[in-house]
């Protein structure tokens, strides 16, 4: 390589300085930025598997403002690289039957090339990917830059794993520490496998948690355990929030607040939830916090709080 080269490596194997104490949303907002600042991109994002909804999601997308995109496993060539685990060289999307130009329809962006590498944890299970868009100069990237993009989609994805475990590591503790005594109850319906920060331990320090493993099992459940709160995850399948509307139509469901967490935000399928007798509407990807605080501010409204 040319010095040029060894100078750009030498920067993408000190990327990710100054990650550290970073939240879960303003790490991937500062390993996008410094992403394309190496790359000499005009944008990047990083796209994170959620494998309870079956997408790929990215909060961030350098140059996009207050913009979630999500894609099907699989779809595009963020999803090819995630679904395959291959790195991806795409200098003329348009041409290449991947390629999914929704989003540039979406936003008038006009997308010329592209450069995506899966993120693999320690494991070598797959977190997500990194894609950079437009290299400066209207130039394709090249076999250099496929180089770089390895060394800095490393370096994104050790340092999401590490903000992972911390997470994880808080809701560890909070597991360990047995609910009070006259906590209130939550029944929690959630199809499928838990995400890494599982729903379960986010409000087990709180709540006396009861798991659902099915809609339909949820609502003999409430008629046993007459929760205080309802929380109805539907993940990708908004359908499923009619579990509301069989819920009110019993006795012990009809004034249970009932939270709905769904993987879409469209006004159809937030007015279905409404309909069907949701009391709130929270989209993934949500911050823990604020759904916590969602929960408790239903019980108050209920006059049962936390002991």
């Amino acid at each position: 390589m040319t010095s040029v080269g060894d100078s750009a490596l030498e920067q993408a194997r000190t990327f990710g300085r100054g990650s550290a104490g970073r939240s879960a949303d303003d790490l991937l907002e500062f390993l996008a930025r410094e992403a394309a600042v190496v790359m000499r991109a005009e944008r990047a994002s990083i796209f994170l598997l959620d494998r309870a909804a079956g997408e790929l999601w990215s909060r961030v997308a350098v140059g996009i403002e207050d913009r979630v995109i999500r894609l099907p496993i699989g779809r595009g060539i963020v999803g090819h690289v995630v679904a395959t685990g291959e790195l991806c060289n795409v200098s003329e999307p348009y041409a290449d039957p991947r390629f999914n130009p929704a989003v540039d329809r979406a936003t008038g962006y006009r997308t010329r090339s592209i450069l995506c590498a899966p993120l693999r944890a320690e494991s070598g299970a797959t977190l997500g990917a990194l894609q950079v868009l437009n290299k400066a100069g209207r130039q394709p990237f090249s076999v250099d830059d496929e180089r770089l993009v390895w060394v800095i989609a490393q370096r994104c994805a050790a340092a999401i794993e590490h903000t992972q475990r911390v997470a994880m590591g808080q809701s560890s503790r909070l597991v360990a520490e047995a609910p009070r005594v006259g906590a209130p109850k939550l029944l929690l319906a959630q199809e499928g496998q838990p995400s890494a920060c599982s729903l379960v331990d986010l409000f087990a320090a709180d709540f006396q948690v009861v798991r659902s493993a099915c809609h339909e099992e949820a609502l003999s459940i409430v008629e046993r355990e007459r929760p205080d709160l309802f929380l109805l995850d539907v993940g990708s399948h908004p359908e499923r929030a009619e579990t509301c509307r069989a819920l009110r139509a019993t006795m012990a469901g009809r004034e249970i607040p009932i939270i709905v967490v769904s993987a879409s935000r469209r006004p159809e399928d937030t007015a279905l939830a409404f309909d069907a007798g949701a009391s709130d509407y929270i989209v993934r990807p949500y911050n823990p916090s604020q759904l916590r605080a969602k929960a408790h501010t239903w019980l108050l409204r209920t006059s049962r709080r936390p002991a």
